[in-house]
């Protein structure tokens, strides 16, 4: 069966937490598989392919990928064909799971983008949640099952190489073996958490997660010359100028010598030119600007010119760079429609601060220890600015601090972590008109040629960030389910909020819901069509609002940031970022039905409202079944949609116990209760697969109003004549 690939479109600012959501209304009970949960992915196998190639590929699974019918990626090109024609259980074996192979021919066109691509399947019973492809410009060899655990029994290896290899089982080290040449420059980069990181389940037995990799190089006598650990993130690289002609072993392992059989890994070997990085690493469209070459291999010229055609998309791009001894391996650059300034190197204090024309992009580079930038700017009470800092995000070492000082040179505030990296984001209303200083550090006042920073400086208005739940979601013909979304208000927006879902799969459509000025959260409720095909698509969550400016009215779109849900040590769920989100048509699932009555609610302030809601099961199912409006993990709210002040009272039914099917919920709002007129929400019906995993189905939508309260007014008292 051809399995067609599908670009992920953009993914933007924002954010989603954890596992997401099926539901449901009447469907022919139709034979289906009984608690059915996503497709739980583990890791690829081997996990690299060299473009311009055909190859056939293992994608592990906790759960069958039977009836597999298209496989995503979160960049377009390659091409995906499931190999499997009978039938392969694959049953979930605890959180130490490897997971079963299944077979994909995967086609990769000659000109597809080098990287990490992240992947997802689509069934007929359920859609997947992520694992990972690596695409490289290197002959791919896999390890090899003889031992290769000492340095006499490396595997040999030509450069350049692509190895796939596994650190497993535990204490497992593996050693490689190349001939080289003196003055040879050799550069070593393994690919073990960037292959892995957004995989659900990853934890070992002893309750380890991501493989921990180190890297050692040793000559002809055995003598290490070379060593690394954690260079880009976890992962390691070395760069070495080989001393003399012989051969050369390079070691493998996690740091603890932990071993697991997910623990799948990429060493790629080279002497060809290799750049970690450009500074600046911000160039302005339409221009043509001169960068300094961070890496190894390069020849005697360190520089490069970079130009950037005038129509050349905005934002970060991977570019090959052109050296002395030919283009690199792609590179991150920042393309911008900003004036780019670089830090000078008598910006070391506050007399000396370069000065800030918004919007701006400002680069630096710590290449001394304990150093801070400083940047002077003019400002009026009331202005907002936003300071965005790119560095970790990019594989950079630095771990920004930014910090903002008065004209008398006093401290104001400081910016440390962004939502889940280290670069800082901070937003800065001026207190009064004046002078101000913006300084940038690194926490630990390191520094080093790849210590590098790109701050995208602007102005700012009223705005708003997406943040929610909608990593995928699983729906039958027929029936509904629910994402959650939660928006974070910046710069004083007090505005409505359109909430749209971009790219849905053929017969699935979208409640209209706009979140009001007085609320931040709501429920983006599917419907598929009861003649719905089976089919599946990327989606994009988008709010779209509009804003008052000086110069007229402005447009805003934000996308909403997307999270997986990943399985941590204890069995615990925490959130990482996530390029995909993926909505998928599928059989009948075990719940064909969730209905609430009534369907219009209103709910008077100190009031209470009943809903009766009824599931109807599929006949494979009878487990418990919990009913709520709030999506949480254990006390751990993560979606909301009632309004401020309403709340399900402790007489509601929260859980439907075995073949039940009728239970009752209570809303009740508070005397201050938000009014909102004709609000969607809807019941969550939410089956347990494993101990973090649930299907949560949902009822048809509810439309809630809540009154404006009427405040009394005294009457006048008469005066006497």
């Amino acid at each position: 069966m051809s399995i067609e690939t599908h670009s992920p479109m953009k993914k933007s600012l924002l954010f989603s937490l954890s596992c997401f959501l099926p539901l449901l209304i009447p469907v022919s009970p139709l034979d289906a598989q009984s608690k059915i949960g996503f497709r739980q992915l583990s890791s690829t196998t081997p996990v690299v392919i060299q473009r311009g190639t055909t190859q056939v590929l293992n994608i592990r699974s906790n759960f069958t990928l039977d009836d597999a019918y298209q496989v995503f990626f979160d960049k377009p090109g390659i091409h995906a064909t499931f190999l499997e024609t009978k039938p392969i259980k694959a049953p979930r074996r605890g959180r130490g799971g490897t997971g079963t192979p299944f077979r994909f021919r995967f086609e990769v066109p000659k000109n597809q983008p080098t990287g990490v691509y992240e992947l997802r399947v689509a069934t007929k019973i359920a859609v997947s949640s992520a694992t990972h492809l690596l695409v490289t410009d290197y002959p791919v060899v896999l390890e090899s099952p003889k031992e290769n655990g000492q340095q006499n029994s490396a595997q040999p290896v030509t450069l350049p190489v692509a190895i796939a290899g596994t650190a497993s089982p535990g204490e497992d080290v593996d050693h490689y073996k190349f001939h080289g040449k003196k003055g040879q420059q050799i550069t070593a980069q393994i690919y073990a958490q960037r292959v892995t990181h957004s995989i659900h389940g990853m934890q070992s037995g002893n309750a380890i997660y991501l493989m921990d990799p180190i890297l050692f190089l040793y000559d002809q006598a055995g003598k290490m010359i070379a060593q690394n650990d954690n260079f880009i993130g976890a992962d390691s690289l070395i760069a070495v100028t080989l001393p003399q002609d012989g051969d050369y072993t390079l070691e493998v392992r996690d740091t603890r010598y932990v071993g697991n059989p997910k623990y799948v890994y990429c060493l790629e070997i080279t002497d060809s030119p290799f750049v970690h990085a450009v500074f600046p690493s911000a160039i302005e469209r339409g221009k043509t600007t001169e960068v300094d070459l961070i890496g190894n291999a390069l020849g005697t010229t360190r520089t490069s010119n970079v130009t950037i055609p005038p129509d050349e998309s905005l934002g970060w791009k991977k570019m090959e760079i052109s050296t002395q001894r030919g283009p690199s391996n792609p590179v991150w650059v920042f393309v911008s429609d900003s004036h780019q300034v670089v830090s000078k190197p008598t910006n070391r204090n506050f007399e000396n601060a370069s000065p800030v024309t918004f919007p701006q992009g400002l680069n630096g580079q710590f290449l001394e220890p304990r150093q801070t930038h400083y940047y002077s700017f003019e400002a009026k009470k009331g202005e907002t600015f936003c300071f965005d800092v790119w560095a970790n995000r990019k594989g950079l070492p630095l771990d920004p601090v930014l910090e903002i000082y008065n004209a008398s040179e006093k401290y104001l505030v400081q910016s440390d972590d962004g939502l889940q990296t280290k670069d800082p984001k901070m937003y800065f209303k001026v207190p009064t008109d004046g002078k101000y200083y913006l300084a940038v550090r690194d926490l630990h006042g390191r520094s080093g040629e790849r210590f590098l920073y790109h701050i995208d400086a602007k102005p700012a208005g009223p705005d708003f960030e997406v943040h929610g739940q909608y990593y995928y979601s699983q729906i039958a013909p027929g029936t509904r389910m629910i994402w959650f979304v939660k928006l974070k208000r910046l710069n004083g927006f007090r505005g409505p909020v359109k909430m749209e879902i971009e790219g849905l799969p053929k017969g699935v459509s979208q409640v209209s819901v706009t979140i009001p000025p007085t609320m931040n959260d709501c429920a983006l409720i599917l419907e598929a069509a009861k003649n719905a095909p089976i089919n599946a698509s990327l989606v994009r969550v988008i709010g779209k609002a509009t804003v008052s400016t000086n110069t007229g009215k402005k447009h805003l779109v934000r996308y909403g940031r997307v999270t997986c849900e990943l399985q941590n040590q204890g069995g615990g769920q925490v959130p990482a970022p996530i390029h995909t989100q993926l909505v998928g048509v599928t059989r009948p699932l075990d719940l064909l039905t969730v209905t609430a009555e009534p369907n219009r609610i209103l709910l008077k302030p100190g009031g209470k409202a009943k809903i009766k809601v009824r599931i109807e099961r599929n006949p494979k199912f009878s487990d418990p079944v919990t009913l709520a409006t709030e999506f949480k993990y254990f006390k751990q709210i993560l979606g909301s949609q009632l309004p401020p002040g309403v709340k399900l009272t402790a007489g509601s039914t929260g859980r439907l116990g075995k073949n039940v099917t009728q239970g009752t919920l209570i809303l009740e709002a508070a005397k201050n209760a938000t009014p909102v007129k004709n609000y969607p929400i809807a019941v969550l019906a939410r089956v347990s697969i494993t101990f973090s995993i649930t299907t949560n189905y949902a009822s048809n939508p509810i439309y809630l109003t809540i009154p404006q309260v009427q405040k009394k007014v005294k009457p006048r008292s008469k005066k006497s004549p």
